[in-house]
């Protein structure tokens, strides 16, 4: 507990000077009205249209609710307290639920990013088992349980902040000094939550996707490699297959050939 004064805490003396303020204001409201439009039309376009109905859309759709949910419950408070510091006047409640939803938009953005990335690299590199797996159903389950994660690891942090205040030498509390912070610490927790926290949420994740895109990487240049020497080597038959006698032999040159650029065309789809 520190002590201080109310003197201390004068208005105008915590506030951002001017020079901070309005371009930081600026900046936070184009970020707000640009990031809530484009991710409620990026809802509304894939809810309206059943084609858009799909495992990579779904995990967009994933995507711009967690942005939406940081934007709405997190900027407009970062806003007015680049004005208005102190005191805190959203109240205890509405400072958890910030601390809850901040935490967990960002934890399910990252875990969708990495989910998506792995449906990514089995449809590119495992066609055949990406066939087998890719249902809607299977992408709405994996979404939910995504956000469980997402609320789950975010509850223990949520749960420590809290309306704190500074206090005058005589342990009287100091009204004007509220903020949201640490209020109730949880001993292990508050001393290795940022090391436990990046690691969960960004490390692991970060080196997962980067592993993954690197393999799909080595993938489509072995493919692309791999289309290249078979186009040279089917436009150097062709001037045999011109040559071929007609007939019987016209018929099966002509299967094999078909059968040939088919198996070339799949293979530049995949």
């Amino acid at each position: 507990m520190t002590t201080s004064t109310n003197s201390e805490w004068n208005q105008d003396s915590i506030n951002d000077p001017l020079y901070t303020a309005i371009p930081m204001t600026i900046l936070y409201v184009l970020i707000l009205f640009t990031g809530v439009i484009g991710n409620l039309l990026t809802c509304i376009v894939i809810v309206r249209n059943r084609y858009m109905h799909t495992a990579t859309n779904y995990y967009l759709f994933s995507l711009a609710i967690s942005d939406l949910l940081l934007l709405i419950l997190g900027l407009p408070q970062e806003i007015y307290q680049i004005w208005h510091r102190y005191p805190y006047v959203f109240g205890e409640i509405f400072c958890i639920l910030r601390g809850f939803s901040s935490e967990a938009s960002t934890n399910s953005s990252v875990l969708t990013i990495t989910a998506f990335t792995m449906e990514r690299y089995i449809a590119i590199c495992h066609p055949l088992k990406a066939h087998k797996m890719s249902k809607l159903s299977r992408a709405i389950k994996l979404i939910v349980i995504i956000w469980l994660l997402g609320f789950l690891c975010a509850a223990p942090i949520a749960y420590q902040f809290g309306i704190v205040y500074e206090y005058e030498s005589d342990d009287k509390k100091i009204p004007q000094s509220a903020a949201c912070n640490v209020k109730r610490p949880v001993p292990y927790l508050e001393e290795h939550i940022f090391a436990l926290q990046s690691l969960i949420v960004f490390v692991l994740p970060v080196t997962w996707i980067s592993v993954l895109y690197t393999l799909i990487g080595v993938k489509l240049r072995q493919s692309s490699r791999n289309y290249s020497q078979s186009d040279q080597t089917r436009f150097r038959r062709r001037p045999i297959k011109r040559l071929r006698s007609i007939g019987s032999r016209y018929s099966s040159s002509f299967d094999n050939s078909f059968y040939y650029e088919t198996t070339i065309d799949s293979q530049f789809h995949l």
